[in-house]
């Protein structure tokens, strides 16, 4: 389809249109993005036609071929692949819409016959004339194509009068680098046996039955494949090497076949044979490392393919039906047995059969009569309604694989989480109850206790959080809040520090959830203190603070406090009388206060004789309790 002089002009008024020819036009690059995202919703050719006709294109100026083109430009390329490339796309889809150009994937080629004709007439006619009288224009081809037409002609040239004053040889020698090397020299594959025709000094074209031999080579790069056939890759354009990558996806296998067999080609053919038995290798030791994890089905399937596989018995230098299965794992009773059993590895079918038979069982107990039942109920209710009895792990096992979960004693993901976390975050009890063997500010002592108050009908309850120094018995917190929470334990903490403990001190406590945080255990690092945990449910590991707790609720009458400020008053109160005022009969009669400085006024010598009468008293408890464990596990009939 050629455009006349009045399309040609009428095209040109179109803002849209860069450049219109008697053979074609280009479109302006804006158009030529917002056409593709129109195409990409679905990618139809009416939808390219629509969108230029919307920009005042008419509709009998669009051919097929242009619209052809268009979509070629834009296949093969997802949206984001072919946005970074759109710049520029026009000038080609007009070149392939002229019918002068073909395209090659993401770029176009010259027509042969059209270059050919442009070479011939040169420089008789100029490259300019040749491409105007073919009804393009120098603007819509491209400086760059016009400067490779012009080397072309002198490549050509140049091969003509190698081939004429017989100079070859010599002709290449003129072109060494410093280094020695033969850069981009393609003719002296001109008289190679697969080489059917050289096209400047960086172009090959390949004869067919080198296609023929190549296309079986499957996975080696164009690269490999040309070094097998004696040729440099090095030496070729990346274009060349991509061209006959493309013809060997494309190629379909055809009767010929090399004519000539001299001495270059029979070693080709010896290094291409032995290319192939060490890839044939390959594949059978690929296949043998598969074969122990195939499933009866694939493996029969494997067996099928190994039956038609060419054998000594068609090539006589093939390998024997013994050796293929022995490469590929594969002993002849299971080959036979595959072949020809028409059951095999159709176990998996009959068990899938037999387990939804099963299962039907299986669920008809578990409904039975709406109520919830565990896997051992259903076990054991199964004889009377089944009427037959499953293993326990075989009822699981149908259960789980069909997705199905009982609620009865279920497991509990957040009870496990917390399980977790508790037994990541749980500190051993590093104070093992040796409360005083330890001198002052080395152990610290923590606890929680709830605090009921109010003189009204509805009483009100409070949280209070104390800590204390089991050698001197000294009362160091004793924080009040309303709420029970992490900010009680961090503020214990935080008023703790007013009462600066020795570097590694023990900072014990229960198993409480507080105790148990990130948050609280990393401030209780931050401050030295190395933290101790007493065992679960067990409150004589943290007895000296239980017993401030007892004293503490026998003696204060904060019950008749009416607000929190009074009872933190009167606890603020209490706790200056405790330290102060109260003495302790088992710490010499004396206050908390006194008594730390007692200890702290002791030299090595008497400080030893101290620490001599407490280990006594700890060695007697410790036989007690011994001796209270062993008589409560008589009770107990343990």
């Amino acid at each position: 389809m050629g455009y006349s002089v009045d399309e040609i002009a009428l095209l040109e008024k179109n803002p849209y249109i860069k450049a219109a020819t008697p053979l074609t036009f280009v479109i302006e690059d804006g158009l030529y993005e917002s056409l593709f995202e129109e195409w990409l919703h679905d990618k139809q050719l009416a939808t390219i036609r629509k969108g230029l006709c919307q920009r005042g294109i008419p509709e009998n100026l669009i051919s097929e071929k242009y619209l052809a083109s268009i979509s070629w430009s834009f296949q093969g390329n997802n949206g984001h692949l072919q946005r970074m490339n759109l710049k520029n796309k026009a000038n080609d889809v007009a070149l392939v819409a002229s019918g002068l150009f073909m395209p090659r994937r993401d770029q176009v080629a010259w027509d042969p016959e059209f270059k050919n004709s442009l070479l011939d007439h040169y420089p008789e006619e100029t490259f300019e004339d040749g491409i105007l009288r073919a009804g393009l224009t120098p603007e819509v081809l491209g400086y760059q194509r016009m400067a490779y037409l012009r080397h072309a002609y002198k490549v050509r040239t140049d091969r003509d009068d190698w081939y004429r004053d017989g100079d070859m040889p010599d002709a290449y020698a003129l072109i060494q680098s410093s280094n020695g090397q033969t850069a981009g020299n393609a003719w002296r594959y001109a008289g190679h046996p697969y080489v059917s025709e050289v096209s400047g000094n960086k172009s090959l074209a390949m004869t067919a039955a080198f296609y023929n031999e190549a296309v079986v080579f499957e996975g080696l790069s164009v690269p490999e494949i040309l070094r097998l056939y004696e040729i440099d890759p090095a030496v070729i354009g990346k274009h060349c090497i991509s061209e006959i990558r493309l013809n060997l996806l494309r190629w379909e296998k055809t009767d010929a076949a090399q004519g000539v067999w001299d001495e270059q080609v029979m070693r080709i053919q010896c290094r291409r044979l032995q290319k192939l038995v060490f890839q044939t290798e390959e594949t059978f030791a690929r296949i043998r490392s598969k074969t122990r994890v195939l499933r009866p089905l694939q493996k029969k399937e494997l067996c099928r393919q190994i039956s038609a596989y060419p054998t000594r018995a068609e090539h006589p230098f093939g390998y024997s039906l013994r050796q293929i299965l022995v490469k590929v794992g594969i002993s002849r009773t299971v080959y036979y047995k595959a072949l020809h059993d028409e059951e095999y590895g159709r176990g998996d079918d009959r068990r899938a059969a037999k387990d939804r038979e099963d299962l039907e069982k299986v669920l008809r107990v578990l409904e039975y009569k709406g109520f919830e039942k565990g896997i051992r109920q259903i076990y054991m209710m199964m004889p009377d309604l089944a009427g037959e009895t499953f293993a326990i792990s075989k009822i699981r096992r149908l259960l789980r694989q069909n997705g199905i979960r009982t609620k009865v004693r279920s497991e509990n993901p957040a009870r496990q989480r917390m399980g977790k976390f508790m037994e990541r975050n749980r500190k051993q009890n590093l104070l093992r109850r040796e409360f005083r063997l330890h001198r002052p500010n080395e152990v610290r002592l923590t606890d929680v206790t709830y605090l009921d108050y109010g003189t009204g009908e509805e009483k009100m309850r409070a949280y209070g959080s104390s800590c204390i120094d089991p050698v001197t018995g000294r009362l160091l917190v004793f924080h009040v809040a309303e709420t029970n929470d992490l900010d009680l334990a961090l503020e214990t903490l935080e008023k703790l520090s007013d009462s600066p403990a020795v570097e590694g001190a023990l900072f014990h406590s229960d198993q409480g959830i507080l105790y148990f945080t990130d948050e609280f255990q990393e401030k209780v690092a931050e401050m030295g203190l190395v933290q101790s945990m007493s065992k679960r449910g067990n409150c004589w590991d943290n007895a000296p603070q239980e017993s401030f707790f007892g004293h503490f609720k026998d003696e204060c009458g904060y019950g008749g406090c009416e607000s929190f400020e009074e009872l933190r008053t009167m606890i603020d109160e209490y706790a200056w009388y405790y330290n102060n005022e109260r003495c302790q009969w088992d710490r010499k009669r004396m206050t908390p206060v006194q008594y730390e400085a007692y200890l702290l006024s002791l030299d090595e010598e008497g400080y030893a004789e101290y620490m001599r009468t407490e280990r006594e008293k700890y060695d007697r408890m410790k036989a007690k309790a011994e001796k209270q464990a062993i008589e409560r596990a008589k009770t107990l009939g343990v």
